[in-house]
């Protein structure tokens, strides 16, 4: 008699296209666009508000921790510079592109235009302060606000291959060629745009020495 048959594992997706597939989801789906910036106090409160059941929400907050601020290593802000690489994935609730990082890069934030949101003296002054990539990787994965929330603070566009893009922000905590700004500037002219709620940095960490 034949032995059963058993199904062949299907290998687990890359997380680089976990993220993307995520980044594509339509904002109906977790029932407020902004969600995965929402500080994890606020994920309940639109838990209860969603027009899907609880279970749905609760079964994708893993991946808001792991984009949210605390999955970053929010103890240094971190300055990198370069250009877009991919055309990337423009959607809710994160969009996702790479940007090869530039071979000299200054040791600190050049003199950049600080954003509105972060114009306070005690964000301003860490922005400037931040320290230049020096991690393994030529390449990173940015991960920015959705289109709704970008389009507010000055991106209202897709950024293009080949445009020139600065950021100063995060490392993932789990996946170091996963990058999160607080702020950003792109094209020729380093037109600033915000990433944090609040208007203020998601934690002030101590100045670097």
């Amino acid at each position: 008699m034949p032995g059963k048959h058993r199904p062949a594992r299907l290998a687990a997706p890359p997380m680089k296209a976990m993220r993307k597939e995520m980044a594509t989801t339509d904002s109906s789906a977790c029932g407020n666009q902004g969600l995965s910036l929402r500080r994890r106090g606020l994920i309940l409160g639109a838990a209860a508000r969603a027009p899907l059941p609880l279970g749905s929400l609760l079964a994708a907050l893993p991946a808001f921790a792991h984009h949210g601020w605390p999955g970053f290593d929010t103890a240094q802000l971190v300055y990198i510079a370069g250009t877009v690489s991919s055309n990337g994935v423009w959607g809710n609730p994160h969009s996702l592109f790479d940007v090869v990082i530039d071979g000299n890069l200054p040791a600190h934030t050049p003199e950049l235009a600080i954003p509105k949101e972060l114009q306070d003296p005690e964000d301003s002054v860490r922005v400037k302060a931040a320290r230049a990539y020096k991690g393994p990787h030529n390449e990173l994965e940015i991960i920015i606000a959705p289109p709704a929330w970008s389009g507010r603070w000055g991106l209202g566009r897709a950024l293009k291959i080949g445009e020139r893009f600065q950021a100063v922000g995060y490392i993932n905590r789990s996946d170091d060629s996963l990058f999160r700004p607080v702020v950003f500037w792109y094209g020729s002219d380093a037109v600033p745009v915000n990433q944090v709620l609040g208007n203020t940095l998601p934690v002030r960490a101590p100045l670097p020495r």
